[in-house]
């Protein structure tokens, strides 16, 4: 967000915690909605409360909330909704977030989707947005589109390897510098600075693992990419590849094995979380046995 929207949600912000007028707060959380999302950033709580309920207006975060969704549907055919939890994919990670006396139960981020019918989200209805130019704009939304799509087709998680053969197989290095882009400074892989635009925009996540004593880098889905694109993205598109088939059903199936990989992560996780606590049990156990050999020799 640049400085003078800064400045103008502040000197409004501070209007509102003079008068705690509910309707001002509203269109002030309307108008940060539609500002976020125009630049791909996510709605975040902090800045709901500093931009728009203010230091006295805490309490009417819910009704400040409702009632904005309420105008985001019925003017802009959109609502807030709230980004899935980064998650832990690392044993690191893992670690840590055990090791934490908190657990946190949301994301406290949110991004505006459409709420349309399906048979009005058409391209003639729901163009892409025409900055930089519509034509770019409709480049790197395919783009990471395609690129949200491989991750999930090959269970989740795309080693950085796979990802830099599958985009060189369909030349996105061509497609990565006529794209929006060349904003960012020229020079340097135009395809490296494409991915880091959409790390930055929260479509996919790059990470790296150090667990093994060799550093693995692998690419994931990010919060956006599974909110904007998800299953339903990934199904549409690959139907738009392939257009007519000989055995639909067959497609079908093949499609459904592999986002059903995609839980392969989420098991991964689980079944560690499981060793551990097998491995604590064990500990405890060994213990005890330990200290009751210890009795039973006291006692001779």
């Amino acid at each position: 967000m640049s400085d003078a929207e800064e400045e103008d949600y502040a000197g409004e912000a501070s209007t509102t915690q003079g008068d705690g007028n509910l309707e001002v707060m509203v269109k002030n959380m309307v108008r940060l909605a539609l500002a976020c999302e125009y630049s791909r950033t996510p709605i975040r709580r902090g800045d709901i409360t500093n931009k728009v309920l203010g230091a006295t207006g805490g309490r009417q975060f819910k009704a400040v909330f409702a009632e904005a969704q309420i105008q985001l549907r019925g003017t802009f055919g959109m609502e807030m909704t709230e980004l899935p939890m980064k998650e832990k994919v690392t044993l690191a990670q893992r670690r840590a977030a055990q090791k934490s006396q908190t657990t946190q139960k949301s994301s406290a981020t949110w991004i505006l989707t459409s709420v349309l019918p399906e048979r009005f989200r058409q391209p003639e209805i729901l163009p892409p947005s025409q900055t930089p130019t519509l034509e770019l704009e409709s480049q790197y939304t395919g783009l990471y589109t395609f690129v949200v799509s491989l991750i999930y087709l090959n269970g989740g998680m795309l080693p950085d390897g796979k990802m830099e053969r599958y985009l060189k197989r369909v030349n996105v290095e061509e497609a990565a510098a006529q794209n929006s882009v060349n904003i960012l400074n020229s020079g340097g892989d135009k395809t490296e600075k494409l991915l880091k635009r959409m790390e930055k925009d929260g479509y996919v996540i790059k990470v790296r693992d150090n667990s093994t004593g060799e550093e693995v880098v692998e690419w994931t889905v990010g919060p956006r990419g599974k909110t904007e694109v998800g299953d339903s993205g990934v199904r549409g598109m690959v139907n738009q590849v392939y257009g007519e088939v000989e055995d639909p059903a067959e497609l079908a199936r093949a499609l459904e094995r592999s986002l059903g990989a995609n839980e392969a992560p989420k098991r991964r996780e689980e079944q560690a979380a499981q060793s551990q606590k097998k491995g604590r049990r064990r500990r405890t156990q060994m213990r005890g046995e330990g200290d009751s050999s210890g009795g039973s020799s006291d006692s001779d």
